[in-house]
Formats: structure tokens, sequence, C-alpha cells
């Protein structure tokens, strides 16, 4: 006598099968790449990021060596609440520096694994 209602499941479910369409990836087969702006512009770049790389290398492992001062100056004084607070600070400049240090191959890691080398 009546028709039968069509509820929202089966709706959706039929306009589910009806409308499978796939979607292109629009940034299929691009990379970065920055040499467009010329080969000045990648060297000047290169020298740079080198220099950023060793300036911080070189602040990270300043402050390694003034927090091993630290250190040695509380064990030397007889200070021993403060070495636990010295030896987490070195901990971790230490762990600053491995990294900074390791950042070129980590970097490099990372690149071979996205295919971009």
């Amino acid at each position: 006598m009546f028709a039968p209602v069509p509820t929202a499941p089966r709706i959706v479910a039929e306009q589910t099968e009806e409308t499978t369409t796939t979607v292109k990836n629009p940034f299929e087969g691009v990379s970065p790449d920055i040499s467009p702006l010329g080969d000045g512009f990648d060297s000047a770049l290169g020298i740079i990021l080198g220099v950023i790389w060793g300036v911080v290398l070189i602040y990270v492992a300043v402050k390694l060596l003034t927090s091993l001062g630290k250190f040695a100056g509380a064990k030397k004084q007889g200070h021993y609440e403060e070495l636990g607070e010295h030896t987490d600070e070195m901990k971790r400049r230490g762990i600053a520096l491995v990294a900074v240090a390791a950042f070129g191959v980590i970097i490099g890691a990372v690149l071979k694994l996205a295919g971009m080398l």
C-alpha cells in the first residue's frame, strides 16, 4: 500500500555506492628544490647553514664545559646537595651536544628514508 520510506543509513549506503570517485594527488612527483634560485643562492645557503651549525655546536660545547666546571667546583668544595642538579645539567647538555654533532647524519637519514636523496 505505502511505498517504503528510505532511512538515513540506506540513503548513505546508496550514495556511497553510487559516488565512488578517486581523487588525484596534486603533489605527486613534487619535491622541494631550490636550484631554480641559482647556484649562487644554493652555495650561499650552504655556507650560511654551515656557519649557523658551527656556531650552535661551539655554543653547546661551551655550555657543556661550563656545566662540567660547575660540577667539579661543587664536588671540590663539598657541596654535595648541588651535585644532582649539576649532573642533570651535564646530561642534558651532553645529549644536546651529541644531537647537534649528529644533526647532519640525522637529516641525511630522514631524507634517505623519505626518498629525497
